[in-house]
Formats: C-alpha cells, structure tokens, sequence
C-alpha cells in the first residue's frame, strides 16, 4: 500500500511540475510583452528625449553669436573689386582684337587709298581750284580760302578713313556687344563672389538677403531714376534690371572720345569736318572720325616720298588708336566701363 501511494504522489507532482512549467512558456510571451511595453520603451523613449534636448540646445549656442559685419562690408567690397577688374580685362581684350582688326584695315585698306598715285594727284590737281573757288567766296580773303581747303581735304581724309577703317556702324555695334557682354560678366562675377562672402562667414540666408537689401545703388535711365539693391543685382535677374541703363550707356560709347591734336587750328578744322562727316554717315561714332582727321596735317609734305610718309603716317595712326581703344575702356561717361562705373560707385558708397 505504501509503494501505491508512493507512486501514486510522484506521479501527481510530475504531472503538477509539467503543468507549471507549460503555464510558465505560455505566458512568457505576455510577461516579456508587459517589460517591452511598461520598462524598454519608456526608457527609449528618456533616452531619445534627452539627446533631443541637448541637440536643441548645442544648435542654439552654433546660430546665436552674431557677425561683424563691418568685416563683412570690407570683404564684399573686395568682392566688388574683383568683380569689376575681372569685368575690365575681359573688356580690354575684346577691343585689343578690335584695333587689331582695324590695324589690318589700315595697313591692306586706308594706306593704299592715301599713298596710292592717282589719289594723290586727284588732291594736288583738285586743291588749286578749291582755293581759287573759297577766294572768290570769300571776297578774295587768303585766309578763308585756305581755311576752306583745309577743312575740304580734313573731310576727305575723315570720310575715308571712317568707311575703310572705322566702319562706324559695325564699329557702334561691336562696342555695344562689348557693353553687354562685360556688364552681363560684372554682375555674375558680383554674384559669385559675393555668395564666397556668405559662405565664409556662415550667415543664414534669412539674414543675409535682409543686408543684401540694405545695400543699394541708384540707376538712371533717360531721367527714370530707379533703386537697385544688391540682392536683386545678384539674383539671378540683375541684368534684365540693369539693362535699360546698359543699353543707355551702350548708345553713347565712342562719342566722346579724345584724340592729341596736332595743334589747336588743326583740331577746330578737324572737329568741324568732323561733325559734318558724322551726319553724312549718319552715326554716332563722331569722335574717332574727328580725331584722326587731323593726322594729315602732321604730313602735307609735297616734297615727303611715299616711302618716308607712309611709316609715318602709320605710327600717328597707331598711336592715335591706341588712345581711342584707352578712352573706349575708362571714359566714366561714355567709356565701356561706364555702366558699371555707376553700378558699382552706389554700392561702394552704400557698403561705407
């Protein structure tokens, strides 16, 4: 009876201990599920909280120190600076092609004209009968007579040295293309230099448009005077903005261009002459016309043979063109810089 119950009790724990344990796997799941739920996510969720709040706190201390900004004007008017002395020499290569080009026409063109035979025959048969005419005028005055052949052979010699070497209207042209593109070239130059600054510096856009707002030239245009700020220059469409001052100062490139005048009395013929010839031609390009109808004077030399003349006469007008090619670029009123002259100079003044 005993062993009976013996096996009987071993049995019955066995069976309780085999119950227990499946009790205990089936509710593992929902044991583990009450820690993820009640302990590990809560404490996730600490720890995120906490690197948020110290991440928050690290970006306030990067943005908050503000700039100075008078280190900032220093560098946007170096930025300017360059701008302009990339713009220039830019400038200044297109019309180093441009003298060459017309270099070429004096050599294979003008010169041919001047010194050849018949020309040169045509001015000396041609000049007694102009005198004798002016003197009859002029109720036999020598002086108005000779001023009067003076001023014929002055138009002549302008006239042709305006078709066979200026070409004033593809001249006029090709100085405008010039305009453009330099002004077009300055404002991108503007841009990129600029966006450097704020680079360097770090600043927010935010901030950074307000000063580039603040910074502001004024432009006339045929009397319209308008503000333009530094951030619509450099926003992508600062040359459609700047383009009616562009084109207003395009129109007057060339016109008033000075030449070294022979002497006083030889310039008065020559700017005289020179008008006329202009509006014979019908452009604005009166200035170069004018000056290098001088030259001739330095050579009215009957005696000079063509050999001795010609030389000459291609070293005065060298010279003379590489002062034209001088005042095209750096003449603040009608020069090819002229346009960015008055961009830049109320942007520096306003930076200051």
């Amino acid at each position: 009876m005993n062993q009976d119950n013996q096996k009987i009790t071993y049995s019955q724990k066995t069976e309780r201990l085999k119950v227990l344990a499946q009790f205990i796997k089936t509710v593992t799941p929902m044991i583990w599920t009450v820690v993820i739920l009640v302990v590990i996510i809560p404490l996730l969720g600490h720890f995120l909280i906490s690197q948020s709040l110290t991440n928050t706190a690290t970006t306030a201390v990067v943005v908050s120190p503000p700039h100075d900004f008078s280190k900032v004007n220093q560098d946007v008017k170096k930025a300017i600076q360059q701008s302009h002395t990339t713009a220039e020499a830019f400038a200044s290569k297109e019309l180093d092609k441009w003298e060459t080009e017309v270099i070429a026409r004096v050599d294979n063109n003008f010169l041919d004209w001047y010194f050849d035979y018949f020309n040169q025959k045509k001015m000396e048969f041609t000049v007694p009968f102009n005198f004798v005419k002016s003197a009859v005028l002029n109720k036999l005055d020598m002086n108005a007579a000779s001023q009067a052949v003076s001023e014929k052979l002055t138009e002549d010699f302008q006239r042709e040295f305006a078709n066979r070497v200026l070409v004033p209207r593809n001249s006029q042209m090709r100085f405008q293309l010039i305009i453009q593109d330099t002004a077009n070239l300055y404002i991108e130059e503007v841009s990129k230099n600029v966006k450097v600054v704020q680079n360097n510096y770090n600043i927010p856009q935010v901030q950074w448009d307000k000063y580039l707002n603040d910074i502001a030239t004024t432009i006339s245009d045929q009397g319209n005077i308008s503000n333009l700020s530094l951030k619509v220059l450099v926003g992508g469409s600062g040359y459609l903005i700047a383009k009616p001052l562009i084109l207003g100062m395009a129109a007057k490139v060339g016109s008033k261009v000075t030449a070294k005048a022979a002497s006083k009395a030889a310039a008065k013929v020559a700017t005289k002459t020179g008008g006329t010839v202009a509006s014979q031609l019908g452009v604005g390009l009166i200035d170069p016309i004018v000056g290098i109808g001088i030259i001739i004077w330095d050579l009215w030399d009957y005696n000079h043979t063509v050999t001795v003349e010609r030389p000459i006469l291609r070293a005065h007008i060298v010279e003379y063109l590489k002062d034209v090619k001088k005042s095209l670029l750096t003449n603040p009123e009608t020069g090819i810089m002229a346009a960015i002259y008055q961009l830049e100079s109320g942007i520096l003044k306003s930076v200051s």
